[in-house]
């Protein structure tokens, strides 16, 4: 027998959903009137086979900030047009081509439906809504400016995927550099080299360093290739499950900004994070301790986030967020010296942004020069490694042209 999925009313006026068997639409609607409930919406649920594989990969899917951003958007443009908040996330679920993320907003317009508040219903979905986005929205839907805090969240995002992007394109180059390095080493050892060790046993001569090097790593491969495959995969799962550990993600943070040009990088990155952050919050109209805790959960690095806790409790205890800044060690003298500046003339916000644009500009000077400091160290390993494979090629060839003679 078929089965639908409804939405009705009690006589009370509350909300709820549910699920009941019928053989045909309208007999579902006639259960539900004799059960005194006034249905909203029924919608017959399709059969699915024991096991749908799309089904399972939709739910180890991700939502992109990307669709988030888009989402954002639209509900701004329609909330601030003046159609219902229901109604609106209604149409944008409908136009959701991200199965997860239709799911999700069916979800929180139930919600909505049986009386809770935005934030609150997105607050079940902490894997697509993070707390900055949903502190934005209760503050928006608490001062009555919604679609105020939906345009500061697209901003924030938008800065934040244009950091990423600028990220990938610094880096892509030595991805692609050492990718090539890899494949060719492999392709070397595993096809070219173990041709040459045939070639070279027939003569009974001695062979120089380099090839027995190759020669030995060759056999290494053909032997024990399964357990060099598994200790790889078995190493980086340990790696990354240490890595989102507190431990973890301290030792990673730590090492980042100790590593020579690119710390001062990462740095930066983290603050610009915390000031674009924390200005947006505090310009959405939430109090500076809540504003100072979400923004310690954003800022991606663990010693950054542990400092601004620490800036937060001192705020806390009565002191001047400028003196607790300084007492942390951790920012610049310009993170201070500009929040000073707007602490005592009232411009807290703007000087923030200030920081922001500036920390913007220097991540992205930094990140058109790291070609140029990358290059040499590139250039360096790929001629090492090229006279690695040359010398245990070649060398022997030359040995053999000398017995000839």
């Amino acid at each position: 027998m078929p089965t639908f999925k409804y939405k009705a009313r009690d006589r009370a006026g509350k909300a709820m959903d549910g699920r009941l068997e019928a053989p045909t639409l309208q007999l579902a609607g006639d259960q539900l009137h004799r059960l005194g409930y006034l249905p909203v919406s029924i919608e017959k649920l399709e059969e699915v086979p024991l096991f749908d594989l799309s089904d399972l990969m939709d739910r180890f899917k991700k939502v992109p900030l990307e669709d988030l951003v888009v989402f954002s958007q639209q509900l701004s443009t329609l909330y601030k047009a003046g159609l219902p908040l229901l109604t609106g996330l209604s149409n944008l679920k409908d136009q959701t081509e991200n199965k997860k993320f239709q799911n999700v907003l069916d979800e929180v317009c139930t919600d909505i439906e049986a009386g809770n508040p935005l934030y609150a219903s997105m607050a079940k979905h902490p894997s697509v809504f993070s707390i900055v986005y949903i502190n934005m929205i209760r503050a928006g839907e608490t001062s009555g400016r919604l679609g105020e805090s939906l345009d500061r969240f697209v901003t924030l995002a938008d800065r934040e995927l244009q950091t990423r992007q600028r990220l990938k394109e610094a880096t892509r180059y030595p991805k692609i550099v050492i990718s090539a390095v890899v494949i060719a080493f492999v392709v070397l050892l595993a096809f070219v080299i173990p041709r040459f060790a045939a070639t070279f046993a027939q003569f009974n001569m001695p062979l120089p360093l380099p090839t027995r090097l190759m020669i030995g790593m060759n056999k290494i491969f053909q032997s024990y290739w399964y357990m060099l495959l598994g200790g790889l995969i078995g190493i980086s799962i340990l790696v990354r499950r240490y890595l989102k550990t507190e431990n973890g993600r301290y030792f990673w943070d730590n090492i980042k900004i100790r590593i020579p040009v690119l710390g001062q990088l990462f740095l930066k990155i983290g603050l610009s994070r915390f000031s674009n952050t924390f200005g947006m919050l505090n310009r959405s109209g939430i109090p500076i301790l809540q504003a100072l805790d979400i923004t310690s959960t954003t800022v991606d690095n663990v010693l950054l986030s542990q400092s601004i806790k620490s800036v937060q409790q001192k705020v806390g205890g009565g002191s001047s967020l400028t003196d607790a800044l300084k007492e942390s060690g951790r920012f610049t003298s310009l993170v201070i010296q500009m929040i000073s500046v707007g602490e005592t003339s009232g411009t807290l916000d703007e000087m923030l942004t200030r920081v922001t644009d500036y920390y913007d500009v220097e991540v992205d000077n930094a990140l058109k020069k790291f070609p140029t400091y990358i290059e040499p160290i590139l250039t360096l390993f790929l001629g090492g490694v090229v006279l690695l494979l040359a010398l245990a090629v070649f060398l022997p060839w030359w040995n053999m042209a000398s017995l000839f003679r």
